[in-house]
Protein backbone atom coordinates (compact mmCIF):
# COMPACT_ATOMS: atom_id res chain seq x y z
CA UNK A 1 0.00 0.00 0.00
CA UNK A 2 1.03 3.64 -0.38
CA UNK A 3 3.07 5.30 2.33
CA UNK A 4 0.93 6.23 5.36
CA UNK A 5 1.25 8.59 8.31
CA UNK A 6 3.16 7.49 11.36
CA UNK A 7 1.15 4.98 13.33
CA UNK A 8 0.06 6.57 16.63
CA UNK A 9 1.49 5.32 19.91
CA UNK A 10 -1.35 4.18 22.15
CA UNK A 11 -1.08 4.75 25.89
CA UNK A 12 -1.72 1.81 28.20
CA UNK A 13 -5.45 2.48 28.74
CA UNK A 14 -6.18 3.12 25.05
CA UNK A 15 -4.18 0.04 24.03
CA UNK A 16 -6.11 -2.14 26.47
CA UNK A 17 -9.42 -0.74 25.22
CA UNK A 18 -8.37 -1.29 21.58
CA UNK A 19 -7.36 -4.87 22.39
CA UNK A 20 -10.83 -5.39 23.83
CA UNK A 21 -12.41 -4.06 20.63
CA UNK A 22 -10.14 -6.31 18.56
CA UNK A 23 -11.32 -9.37 20.49
CA UNK A 24 -14.90 -8.45 19.53
CA UNK A 25 -14.12 -7.55 15.95
CA UNK A 26 -16.59 -10.11 14.60
CA UNK A 27 -19.43 -7.77 15.57
CA UNK A 28 -17.59 -4.87 13.91
CA UNK A 29 -17.15 -6.91 10.71
CA UNK A 30 -20.89 -7.62 10.67
CA UNK A 31 -21.70 -3.94 11.18
CA UNK A 32 -19.33 -2.91 8.37
CA UNK A 33 -20.78 -5.53 6.05
CA UNK A 34 -24.35 -4.45 6.75
CA UNK A 35 -23.48 -0.78 6.19
CA UNK A 36 -21.89 -1.54 2.81
CA UNK A 37 -24.81 -3.69 1.65
CA UNK A 38 -27.37 -1.11 2.80
CA UNK A 39 -25.64 1.78 1.05
CA UNK A 40 -24.47 0.10 -2.18
CA UNK A 41 -26.89 -1.66 -4.55
CA UNK A 42 -24.02 -3.46 -6.29
CA UNK A 43 -23.29 -5.31 -3.03
CA UNK A 44 -26.91 -6.24 -2.34
CA UNK A 45 -28.24 -9.68 -3.37
CA UNK A 46 -24.84 -10.97 -4.46
CA UNK A 47 -24.57 -14.68 -5.35
CA UNK A 48 -23.81 -16.73 -2.25
CA UNK A 49 -20.19 -17.43 -3.21
CA UNK A 50 -19.45 -13.79 -4.06
CA UNK A 51 -21.19 -12.56 -0.90
CA UNK A 52 -19.10 -14.91 1.24
CA UNK A 53 -15.95 -13.69 -0.51
CA UNK A 54 -16.86 -10.05 0.17
CA UNK A 55 -17.50 -10.81 3.85
CA UNK A 56 -14.15 -12.61 4.08
CA UNK A 57 -12.34 -9.62 2.58
CA UNK A 58 -14.03 -7.26 5.05
CA UNK A 59 -12.92 -9.51 7.90
CA UNK A 60 -9.30 -9.52 6.66
CA UNK A 61 -9.30 -5.74 6.19
CA UNK A 62 -10.60 -5.12 9.71
CA UNK A 63 -8.03 -7.58 11.11
CA UNK A 64 -5.22 -5.74 9.27
CA UNK A 65 -6.43 -2.46 10.77
CA UNK A 66 -6.37 -3.73 14.36
CA UNK A 67 -3.04 -5.53 13.91
CA UNK A 68 -1.43 -2.40 12.49
CA UNK A 69 -2.82 -0.21 15.26
CA UNK A 70 -1.75 -2.56 18.07
CA UNK A 71 1.70 -3.54 16.77
CA UNK A 72 2.69 -0.08 15.57
CA UNK A 73 3.93 -1.67 12.34
CA UNK A 74 2.52 -0.90 8.91
CA UNK A 75 0.90 -3.55 6.71
CA UNK A 76 3.36 -6.23 5.63
CA UNK A 77 3.65 -7.77 2.17
CA UNK A 78 1.08 -10.46 2.96
CA UNK A 79 -1.40 -7.81 4.12
CA UNK A 80 -0.85 -5.68 1.01
CA UNK A 81 -1.29 -8.72 -1.24
CA UNK A 82 -4.55 -9.58 0.52
CA UNK A 83 -5.91 -6.07 -0.07
CA UNK A 84 -4.77 -6.12 -3.70
CA UNK A 85 -6.36 -9.53 -4.24
CA UNK A 86 -9.65 -8.09 -3.02
CA UNK A 87 -9.43 -5.43 -5.76
CA UNK A 88 -8.63 -8.06 -8.39
CA UNK A 89 -11.58 -10.20 -7.28
CA UNK A 90 -13.98 -7.27 -7.57
CA UNK A 91 -12.74 -6.63 -11.14
CA UNK A 92 -13.10 -10.31 -12.01
CA UNK A 93 -16.64 -10.32 -10.61
CA UNK A 94 -17.59 -7.29 -12.72
CA UNK A 95 -18.11 -4.93 -9.77
CA UNK A 96 -17.83 -1.26 -10.92
CA UNK A 97 -14.75 0.46 -9.51
CA UNK A 98 -16.73 3.43 -8.10
CA UNK A 99 -18.81 0.95 -6.08
CA UNK A 100 -15.67 -0.74 -4.79
CA UNK A 101 -14.18 2.56 -3.63
CA UNK A 102 -17.51 3.62 -2.12
CA UNK A 103 -17.52 0.37 -0.15
CA UNK A 104 -14.06 1.17 1.27
CA UNK A 105 -15.25 4.62 2.29
CA UNK A 106 -18.48 3.41 3.91
CA UNK A 107 -16.68 0.48 5.54
CA UNK A 108 -14.03 2.71 7.14
CA UNK A 109 -16.73 5.09 8.41
CA UNK A 110 -18.67 2.23 9.99
CA UNK A 111 -15.48 0.81 11.54
CA UNK A 112 -14.78 4.20 13.09
CA UNK A 113 -18.34 4.54 14.40
CA UNK A 114 -18.14 1.07 15.92
CA UNK A 115 -14.89 1.90 17.71
CA UNK A 116 -16.31 5.16 19.07
CA UNK A 117 -19.47 3.40 20.18
CA UNK A 118 -17.38 0.77 22.00
CA UNK A 119 -15.67 3.47 24.04
CA UNK A 120 -18.59 5.86 24.36
CA UNK A 121 -18.76 5.55 28.17
CA UNK A 122 -15.19 6.79 28.69
CA UNK A 123 -14.65 10.37 27.52
CA UNK A 124 -10.85 10.17 27.93
CA UNK A 125 -10.57 7.04 25.79
CA UNK A 126 -12.94 8.46 23.19
CA UNK A 127 -10.88 11.65 22.97
CA UNK A 128 -7.75 9.52 22.57
CA UNK A 129 -9.34 7.86 19.54
CA UNK A 130 -10.41 11.19 18.07
CA UNK A 131 -7.11 12.97 18.46
CA UNK A 132 -4.56 10.16 18.15
CA UNK A 133 -6.15 7.55 15.92
CA UNK A 134 -8.59 9.31 13.54
CA UNK A 135 -5.90 11.03 11.37
CA UNK A 136 -4.18 7.68 10.89
CA UNK A 137 -7.47 5.91 10.07
CA UNK A 138 -8.14 8.32 7.22
CA UNK A 139 -4.67 7.82 5.77
CA UNK A 140 -4.73 4.04 6.30
CA UNK A 141 -7.97 3.52 4.40
CA UNK A 142 -6.93 5.95 1.71
CA UNK A 143 -3.94 3.64 1.16
CA UNK A 144 -6.30 0.64 1.15
CA UNK A 145 -8.43 2.33 -1.54
CA UNK A 146 -5.35 3.15 -3.65
CA UNK A 147 -4.06 -0.43 -3.44
CA UNK A 148 -7.44 -1.91 -4.37
CA UNK A 149 -7.94 0.58 -7.19
CA UNK A 150 -4.51 -0.12 -8.70
CA UNK A 151 -5.02 -3.89 -8.50
CA UNK A 152 -8.55 -3.56 -9.91
CA UNK A 153 -7.35 -1.58 -12.95
CA UNK A 154 -4.41 -3.96 -13.53
CA UNK A 155 -6.77 -6.94 -13.49
CA UNK A 156 -9.26 -5.19 -15.74
CA UNK A 157 -6.50 -4.38 -18.23
CA UNK A 158 -5.16 -7.94 -18.07
CA UNK A 159 -8.63 -9.39 -18.66
CA UNK A 160 -9.30 -6.99 -21.53
CA UNK A 161 -6.04 -7.85 -23.24
CA UNK A 162 -6.59 -11.52 -22.54
CA UNK A 163 -10.07 -11.36 -24.02
CA UNK A 164 -8.75 -9.63 -27.13
CA UNK A 165 -6.19 -12.42 -27.55
CA UNK A 166 -8.88 -15.08 -27.14
CA UNK A 167 -11.17 -13.29 -29.60
CA UNK A 168 -8.37 -13.19 -32.17
CA UNK A 169 -7.77 -16.90 -31.60
CA UNK A 170 -11.49 -17.63 -31.98
CA UNK A 171 -11.78 -15.64 -35.21
CA UNK A 172 -8.64 -17.35 -36.48
CA UNK A 173 -10.31 -20.73 -35.89
CA UNK A 174 -13.54 -19.61 -37.55
CA UNK A 175 -11.78 -18.34 -40.67
CA UNK A 176 -8.81 -20.69 -40.83
CA UNK A 177 -9.82 -23.98 -39.18
CA UNK A 178 -13.62 -24.15 -38.95
CA UNK A 179 -13.43 -27.95 -38.72
CA UNK A 180 -11.56 -27.89 -35.40
CA UNK A 181 -14.67 -28.15 -33.21
CA UNK A 182 -12.74 -29.05 -30.04
CA UNK A 183 -10.58 -25.90 -30.22
CA UNK A 184 -13.64 -23.78 -31.05
CA UNK A 185 -15.49 -25.08 -27.98
CA UNK A 186 -12.42 -24.58 -25.77
CA UNK A 187 -11.94 -20.92 -26.74
CA UNK A 188 -15.67 -20.17 -26.47
CA UNK A 189 -15.63 -21.62 -22.95
CA UNK A 190 -12.60 -19.48 -22.04
CA UNK A 191 -14.50 -16.40 -23.27
CA UNK A 192 -17.59 -17.40 -21.30
CA UNK A 193 -19.87 -17.68 -24.34
CA UNK A 194 -22.19 -20.53 -25.30
CA UNK A 195 -20.81 -22.11 -28.48
CA UNK A 196 -24.11 -23.88 -29.21
CA UNK A 197 -26.14 -20.69 -29.61
CA UNK A 198 -26.47 -19.68 -33.29
CA UNK A 199 -24.90 -16.38 -34.28
CA UNK A 200 -25.32 -14.10 -37.27
CA UNK A 201 -22.52 -11.97 -38.68
CA UNK A 202 -23.12 -8.26 -39.15
CA UNK A 203 -20.50 -6.97 -41.60
CA UNK A 204 -20.26 -3.21 -41.22
CA UNK A 205 -18.80 -0.48 -43.36
CA UNK A 206 -17.31 1.85 -40.75
CA UNK A 207 -15.88 5.34 -41.04
CA UNK A 208 -12.79 5.66 -38.84
CA UNK A 209 -10.42 8.62 -38.57
CA UNK A 210 -6.82 8.18 -39.65
CA UNK A 211 -5.17 7.67 -36.25
CA UNK A 212 -2.50 5.50 -34.66
CA UNK A 213 -3.38 1.76 -34.49
CA UNK A 214 -3.62 1.85 -30.67
CA UNK A 215 -6.18 4.63 -30.92
CA UNK A 216 -8.09 2.68 -33.59
CA UNK A 217 -8.48 -0.24 -31.16
CA UNK A 218 -9.95 2.14 -28.58
CA UNK A 219 -12.37 3.61 -31.13
CA UNK A 220 -13.47 0.13 -32.24
CA UNK A 221 -14.12 -0.80 -28.62
CA UNK A 222 -16.29 2.30 -28.23
CA UNK A 223 -18.18 1.49 -31.44
CA UNK A 224 -18.84 -2.07 -30.23
CA UNK A 225 -20.14 -0.71 -26.91
CA UNK A 226 -22.58 1.47 -28.88
CA UNK A 227 -23.62 -1.55 -30.97
CA UNK A 228 -24.11 -3.67 -27.84
CA UNK A 229 -26.24 -0.93 -26.31
CA UNK A 230 -28.50 -0.94 -29.38
CA UNK A 231 -28.67 -4.75 -29.23
CA UNK A 232 -29.50 -4.53 -25.50
CA UNK A 233 -26.71 -6.88 -24.48
CA UNK A 234 -23.31 -6.65 -22.81
CA UNK A 235 -20.38 -5.98 -25.13
CA UNK A 236 -18.68 -9.12 -23.72
CA UNK A 237 -21.42 -11.17 -25.41
CA UNK A 238 -20.20 -10.03 -28.84
CA UNK A 239 -17.25 -11.36 -30.81
CA UNK A 240 -15.81 -8.87 -33.29
CA UNK A 241 -12.82 -8.27 -35.52
CA UNK A 242 -11.73 -5.96 -38.34
CA UNK A 243 -11.53 -8.04 -41.52
CA UNK A 244 -10.89 -6.72 -45.04
CA UNK A 245 -11.41 -3.15 -43.76
CA UNK A 246 -14.87 -4.06 -42.43
CA UNK A 247 -16.02 -4.53 -38.84
CA UNK A 248 -17.49 -8.03 -38.43
CA UNK A 249 -19.62 -8.60 -35.32
CA UNK A 250 -21.03 -12.04 -34.56
CA UNK A 251 -24.32 -11.49 -32.72
CA UNK A 252 -25.99 -14.26 -30.66
CA UNK A 253 -29.54 -15.06 -31.72
CA UNK A 254 -32.34 -16.85 -29.90
CA UNK A 255 -32.16 -20.60 -30.02
CA UNK A 256 -35.27 -22.07 -31.61
CA UNK A 257 -36.36 -18.92 -33.49
CA UNK A 258 -37.16 -19.38 -37.17
CA UNK A 259 -34.77 -18.08 -39.82
CA UNK A 260 -37.37 -15.53 -40.93
CA UNK A 261 -38.07 -14.13 -37.46
CA UNK A 262 -34.34 -13.96 -36.72
CA UNK A 263 -33.71 -12.07 -39.95
CA UNK A 264 -36.53 -9.60 -39.27
CA UNK A 265 -35.14 -8.93 -35.82
CA UNK A 266 -31.59 -8.48 -37.12
CA UNK A 267 -32.72 -6.10 -39.85
CA UNK A 268 -34.52 -3.95 -37.29
CA UNK A 269 -31.48 -3.95 -35.02
CA UNK A 270 -29.25 -3.14 -38.00
CA UNK A 271 -31.28 -0.05 -38.86
CA UNK A 272 -31.08 0.98 -35.20
CA UNK A 273 -27.29 0.62 -35.24
CA UNK A 274 -26.94 2.77 -38.37
CA UNK A 275 -29.14 5.46 -36.77
CA UNK A 276 -27.40 5.53 -33.39
CA UNK A 277 -23.76 4.64 -34.12
CA UNK A 278 -22.49 7.37 -36.47
CA UNK A 279 -19.34 5.49 -37.51
CA UNK A 280 -21.41 2.63 -39.02
CA UNK A 281 -22.55 3.61 -42.52
CA UNK A 282 -24.02 0.35 -43.87
CA UNK A 283 -24.41 -3.29 -42.85
CA UNK A 284 -24.52 -6.68 -44.55
CA UNK A 285 -26.49 -9.27 -42.57
CA UNK A 286 -25.51 -12.94 -42.81
CA UNK A 287 -27.80 -15.85 -41.95
CA UNK A 288 -27.81 -17.23 -38.42
CA UNK A 289 -25.84 -20.44 -37.89
CA UNK A 290 -24.00 -22.33 -35.14
CA UNK A 291 -20.46 -23.67 -34.85
CA UNK A 292 -17.21 -22.41 -36.32
CA UNK A 293 -18.18 -23.29 -39.90
CA UNK A 294 -21.59 -21.66 -39.38
CA UNK A 295 -19.93 -18.45 -38.14
CA UNK A 296 -17.60 -18.51 -41.15
CA UNK A 297 -20.50 -18.99 -43.58
CA UNK A 298 -22.45 -16.16 -41.95
CA UNK A 299 -19.49 -13.78 -42.24
CA UNK A 300 -19.03 -14.71 -45.92
CA UNK A 301 -22.73 -14.07 -46.49
CA UNK A 302 -22.54 -10.73 -44.72
CA UNK A 303 -19.63 -9.61 -46.91
CA UNK A 304 -21.49 -10.64 -50.06
CA UNK A 305 -24.69 -8.92 -48.94
CA UNK A 306 -22.86 -5.69 -48.13
CA UNK A 307 -20.94 -5.73 -51.41
CA UNK A 308 -24.10 -6.41 -53.43
CA UNK A 309 -26.00 -3.68 -51.60
CA UNK A 310 -23.25 -1.09 -52.11
CA UNK A 311 -22.88 -1.97 -55.81
CA UNK A 312 -26.61 -2.00 -56.53
CA UNK A 313 -27.16 1.60 -55.50
CA UNK A 314 -30.51 0.58 -54.02
CA UNK A 315 -31.99 2.60 -51.20
CA UNK A 316 -31.33 1.25 -47.73
CA UNK A 317 -28.32 0.92 -45.50
CA UNK A 318 -28.94 -2.60 -44.22
CA UNK A 319 -28.60 -5.42 -46.75
CA UNK A 320 -29.70 -8.98 -45.92
CA UNK A 321 -28.02 -11.93 -47.57
CA UNK A 322 -31.45 -13.45 -48.24
CA UNK A 323 -31.91 -10.92 -51.06
CA UNK A 324 -29.04 -12.48 -53.01
CA UNK A 325 -29.14 -16.02 -51.60
CA UNK A 326 -30.60 -17.60 -54.75
CA UNK A 327 -28.22 -15.91 -57.18
CA UNK A 328 -25.25 -16.61 -54.90
CA UNK A 329 -26.22 -20.26 -54.74
CA UNK A 330 -26.39 -20.42 -58.52
CA UNK A 331 -22.98 -18.77 -58.85
CA UNK A 332 -21.56 -21.69 -56.89
CA UNK A 333 -23.22 -24.28 -59.19
CA UNK A 334 -21.29 -24.17 -62.50
CA UNK A 335 -23.72 -26.29 -64.55
CA UNK A 336 -26.75 -24.26 -63.46
CA UNK A 337 -24.88 -21.03 -64.10
CA UNK A 338 -23.89 -22.20 -67.57
CA UNK A 339 -27.50 -23.07 -68.41
CA UNK A 340 -28.86 -19.70 -67.27
CA UNK A 341 -26.15 -17.82 -69.16
CA UNK A 342 -27.08 -19.67 -72.35
CA UNK A 343 -30.70 -18.62 -71.90
CA UNK A 344 -29.85 -14.94 -71.95
CA UNK A 345 -27.14 -15.21 -74.58
CA UNK A 346 -29.87 -16.22 -77.05
CA UNK A 347 -31.54 -12.84 -76.41
CA UNK A 348 -28.45 -10.67 -76.77
CA UNK A 349 -28.82 -10.52 -80.56
CA UNK A 350 -31.98 -8.47 -79.97
CA UNK A 351 -30.96 -6.19 -77.06
CA UNK A 352 -34.43 -4.65 -76.67
CA UNK A 353 -35.75 -8.09 -75.71
CA UNK A 354 -33.32 -8.34 -72.81
CA UNK A 355 -34.20 -4.82 -71.64
CA UNK A 356 -37.90 -5.62 -71.91
CA UNK A 357 -37.60 -8.89 -69.99
CA UNK A 358 -35.64 -7.15 -67.23
CA UNK A 359 -38.29 -4.43 -66.89
CA UNK A 360 -41.02 -7.09 -66.92
CA UNK A 361 -39.52 -8.72 -63.83
CA UNK A 362 -38.88 -5.36 -62.20
CA UNK A 363 -42.63 -4.66 -62.49
CA UNK A 364 -43.56 -8.08 -61.02
CA UNK A 365 -44.79 -9.38 -64.41
CA UNK A 366 -47.42 -6.62 -64.66
CA UNK A 367 -47.68 -5.84 -68.36
CA UNK A 368 -49.36 -2.42 -68.21
CA UNK A 369 -46.85 -1.09 -65.69
CA UNK A 370 -43.99 -2.59 -67.72
CA UNK A 371 -45.13 -0.84 -70.91
CA UNK A 372 -45.41 2.46 -69.01
CA UNK A 373 -41.95 2.01 -67.47
CA UNK A 374 -40.44 1.37 -70.90
CA UNK A 375 -42.49 4.11 -72.61
CA UNK A 376 -43.81 1.74 -75.27
CA UNK A 377 -47.28 0.73 -76.46
CA UNK A 378 -48.77 -2.36 -74.72
CA UNK A 379 -48.98 -4.09 -78.09
CA UNK A 380 -45.25 -3.55 -78.58
CA UNK A 381 -44.63 -5.07 -75.17
CA UNK A 382 -46.77 -8.09 -76.02
CA UNK A 383 -44.89 -8.55 -79.29
CA UNK A 384 -41.54 -8.47 -77.55
CA UNK A 385 -42.58 -10.93 -74.81
CA UNK A 386 -44.03 -13.25 -77.43
CA UNK A 387 -40.72 -13.01 -79.23
CA UNK A 388 -38.85 -13.95 -75.99
CA UNK A 389 -41.09 -17.02 -75.59
CA UNK A 390 -40.48 -18.09 -79.20
CA UNK A 391 -36.69 -17.73 -79.05
CA UNK A 392 -36.36 -19.55 -75.71
CA UNK A 393 -39.23 -21.96 -76.09
CA UNK A 394 -40.46 -20.51 -72.81
CA UNK A 395 -43.86 -19.90 -71.24
CA UNK A 396 -43.95 -16.64 -69.27
CA UNK A 397 -47.09 -17.76 -67.48
CA UNK A 398 -45.39 -20.84 -66.00
CA UNK A 399 -43.85 -20.58 -62.51
CA UNK A 400 -40.78 -22.65 -63.44
CA UNK A 401 -39.92 -20.36 -66.36
CA UNK A 402 -40.58 -17.23 -64.28
CA UNK A 403 -38.17 -18.52 -61.60
CA UNK A 404 -35.45 -19.45 -64.11
CA UNK A 405 -35.58 -16.18 -66.02
CA UNK A 406 -35.81 -14.05 -62.88
CA UNK A 407 -32.60 -15.61 -61.55
CA UNK A 408 -30.94 -15.35 -64.96
CA UNK A 409 -31.73 -11.60 -65.14
CA UNK A 410 -30.34 -11.10 -61.62
CA UNK A 411 -27.12 -12.89 -62.55
CA UNK A 412 -26.79 -10.90 -65.77
CA UNK A 413 -27.11 -7.67 -63.79
CA UNK A 414 -24.45 -8.95 -61.42
CA UNK A 415 -21.83 -8.86 -64.17
CA UNK A 416 -23.25 -6.71 -67.01
CA UNK A 417 -24.97 -3.45 -67.78
CA UNK A 418 -28.26 -4.10 -69.51
CA UNK A 419 -28.55 -2.51 -72.93
CA UNK A 420 -30.77 0.55 -73.16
Amino acid sequence: MAKVLCIPLLDARLRAATEGLAREQGAIVDAVHQAIVASNSDYADLPRGVGADVLGNISRTVAIWFKTLLTGCGPNEEDINAVAESGRQRAHQGMPLPSVLAAVRVGSQELWRSMLAGLADDVELRDGLLYAVSPYLLEHFDAVAQTMSSAYLDEQYRRTRGRETLCRELVGLVLGAPGDSAAFLRVCEALGIDATIPRAALVMDVSLPDVFPSRTDILLGQIVIGIARQLKMASDELVYMMLRDKLVVWVPTHRGDSVLSTERQLLGLGHGIVRTVPEVTSIGVGLSSAGASGWADSADEGFKALDAGLRSGRDGLVHPYSEIAVTDGVLRAPNVLRYLNVLLERLTLEPELLTTLSAYFDQAQHRRRTAAALGIHPNTLNYRLDRVEKILGARLDEASWIARLDVAIRLFRHSHILPG
